[in-house]
């Protein structure tokens, strides 16, 4: 099976986003996939929240030409920790396509880019590495805006015939349909974006349950609704 390599951004902090990107990483090791969460964040939330050593050699030393082990969240559920030095002058001034050529020959079945928000050098990173985006947002104005920002810049490198994510969704975090808000942000987001596929992950104690007991979410409840929107999400990454 051809490795397949996900994005997943979001410019608005607190968005959920490292929840979707780790729920999603043990959604698919729990089908049986091989999948490597690579942390771009210089706060190694991803790292932090799947259990593992947030200040181990990861993604950082990756992209300087090393060889760092991934660490073993669960069974087929690994990460690269992120960490402070990708906020480095060396990782700022890479190729925009370097960690695609530096994870090219890596023995997963799935990449999972935990992009941070904010930081457009990192994200671009992962997104340029990936060949599928998933764009966070909650029903925030801000975090629309910066949902709006990461779908720009996503079709303007598609339209320039350039290296990176040619498909992509948008994960609507921590949606709660009984608040007004968040009814009017996915009318508000197909009115929008009429093309691009929107998967709902609905608000879920569960999921912060996961992060503080730092446990995958598979591993902690897998039959929560999150999870269940998740597996969602992964359909759509394998079959369109």
């Amino acid at each position: 099976m051809a490795q397949t390599r996900i994005g997943v951004a979001a410019r608005k902090g607190g968005v959920g986003k490292t929840s979707i990107a780790c729920g999603l990483g043990s959604v698919l090791a729990n089908q049986g996939k091989r999948v490597l969460v690579v942390d771009l964040d210089p706060q190694s939330n991803a790292a932090y929240v799947l259990g593992t050593d947030p200040t181990a050699p990861g993604t950082s030393d990756l992209l300087s030409g090393g060889t760092p082990v991934a660490l073993e969240a669960a069974p087929g559920l690994c990460v690269l920790p992120g960490g402070p030095d990708l906020s480095g002058h060396a990782i700022q001034s890479l190729d925009p396509e370097d960690l695609a050529d530096a994870v090219a020959a890596m023995d997963y079945d799935v990449l999972i880019f935990d992009c941070p928000p904010g930081v457009e050098y990192l994200e671009r990173l992962g997104l340029v590495a990936a060949d599928i985006a998933l764009v966070c947002t909650d029903a925030h104005p801000l975090a629309v805006m910066g949902a709006g920002r990461v779908i720009n810049e996503l079709k303007l490198r598609q339209q320039k015939g350039r290296r990176g994510a040619k498909r992509w969704g948008l994960a609507l975090s921590r949606i709660d349909l009984r608040r007004s808000m968040d009814q009017s942000l996915d009318r508000q987001l197909e009115t929008t974006y009429p093309t691009i596929d929107r998967f709902i992950v609905h608000q879920d104690s569960a999921v912060s349950w996961a992060g503080a007991e730092r446990v995958p979410l598979m591993q902690y409840d897998p039959n929560c609704k999150a999870a269940k929107d998740l597996q969602a999400i992964a359909d759509w990454v394998f079959n369109g």
